[in-house]
């Protein structure tokens, strides 16, 4: 009875432990998207830019509301925004524009992002399997 007692103990640990260590992957709210054959990783869900930021209006855009942007990125936004722009510029003219344009900015509802290096890709698509 004594020696069973500390392999009941020894096993229920065992047992405890593998049943607290298997946690299931978070799921992953981003995607791959290729723009002119390169890699970026953008929200789910998002639209976004088939071409690359070329524009440094764009890029002072960006940077004026905290977001990192350089020619060469691509812009991406959910897609109530454009319409909610239009609806802004429609009704409040450009002045009230530009302050809902950099405050989707902030909220990230909308940005920029970079092209992924080849490794970036690789984890991303092995991790994520995106």
């Amino acid at each position: 009875m004594k020696l069973l007692k500390p392999l009941l103990l020894g096993t229920s640990t065992l047992l405890f432990t593998g049943c607290c260590t298997c946690f299931p992957q978070p799921s992953y709210d981003k995607n791959i998207v290729f723009v002119k054959n390169k890699p970026y990783l953008v929200p789910y869900g998002t639209e976004f830019s088939n071409v690359p930021v070329t524009s440094s209006v764009t890029v002072k855009d960006y940077r004026h509301a905290g977001v990192e942007c350089k020619k060469g990125y691509i812009t991406w936004n959910s897609p109530e925004v454009d319409d909610e722009l239009k609806e802004v510029y429609r009704k409040d003219g450009a002045d009230s524009f530009t302050y809902a344009y950099q405050k989707a900015i902030r909220d990230h509802r909308m940005g920029c992002s970079k092209p992924l290096t080849d490794s970036e890709y690789q984890y991303y698509k092995a991790q994520y399997g995106l």
